[in-house]
């Protein structure tokens, strides 16, 4: 079976639906999954915006796409009913840029570990410390950052998952990367000390995040494997990246990863044709037609 795996998409949920389209169709494969690990930009109204999402957002138009999903224009209906003819919803885990509070109100409600977020039902939240089987797997879901001070894992969920049986997981998805797998620009070591004890711990053959917006992997933990996902869209501008400003809008490479459950290999894609999938506001029902 084959899992698609998607970047930190900051509210671009048509382009993450277009690239899955072309993944499909370009590679001349089905995917079973398609798990997004976090930073989703999750908010119910732009006025329940974090103060980066709303700064960032004046140089990111397609940002407003999760926030377009949630009242959809018809036409703007249309492209996602159509790419979800083809590909399957997208499961995500909160990162350190969506409205919690929001998400747990609608984990309260429905009752269930995986729930809807739009009504098109094209994204799906699965609840921090949840196993769900997905594409024969057993996939462990672990959100939010480790950051002194500001953030951290959820408590509870980690410390489920810390109390897990070794190998009882074949997947894990965590919006943070573990520790020392990069520096910043000023130097500092990134990632958590905490999740690089679970990997140790739990030992998924694969663990797959995002966060840091650069593809960084493979790493090895003992018997896992540890990959880092880039950036879904950059913005139009980055001040402290000038070099990866992004004019155009477009998918960035090394933001997709595909995953084969049957040989193990893991590969991002740096692909051609994700320069097609592109724009300020994506004509996604013309780019599911094109491909026929």
């Amino acid at each position: 079976m084959k899992i698609a795996f998607v970047g930190d998409a900051h509210g671009c949920v048509r382009h993450a639906l277009g690239a899955m389209v072309l993944l499909q169709e370009r590679r001349g494969i089905r995917l079973d999954a398609v798990i997004q690990v976090g930073d989703l930009g999750a908010y119910p109204t732009v006025e329940r915006y974090d103060e980066s999402s709303r700064r960032f957002g004046r140089d990111h138009p397609a940002q407003g796409d999760f926030i377009r999903l949630l009242d959809p224009s018809p036409s703007f209906a249309e492209g996602v009913r159509l790419a979800l003819g083809l590909v399957p919803p997208v499961l995500f885990v909160s990162g350190n840029h969506e409205d919690h509070e929001w998400l747990a109100s609608l984990h309260e409600a429905s009752g269930t570990e995986v729930v809807p977020v739009d009504p098109l039902g094209a994204y799906r939240h699965v609840a921090c410390g949840s196993v769900v089987e997905i594409a024969g797997q057993r996939v462990a879901f672990l959100g939010l950052i480790e950051v002194e001070g500001r953030m951290d894992l959820d408590e509870y969920a980690y410390a489920l998952l810390m109390g897990a049986e070794p190998g009882s997981v074949d997947i894990l998805v965590t919006h943070d990367g573990p520790y020392g797998m990069s520096r910043d620009f000023s130097g500092s070591v990134q990632g958590s000390a905490k999740l690089t004890r679970l990997l140790e711990r739990l030992q998924p053959p694969l663990h797959v995040s995002g966060h840091y917006h650069h593809p960084n992997g493979p790493r090895v933990y003992g018997r896992t494997t540890s990959y880092a996902l880039a950036q879904l869209v950059r913005p139009k501008v980055t001040r402290w990246e000038p070099a990866s400003t992004n004019p155009g809008q477009r998918v960035t490479d090394g933001s997709l990863g595909l995953y084969d459950t049957e040989t193990g290999d893991f590969t991002y894609l740096d692909d051609e044709w994700l320069a097609e999938v592109r724009g300020d506001t994506l004509d996604l029902a013309a780019l599911v037609t094109a491909t026929g």
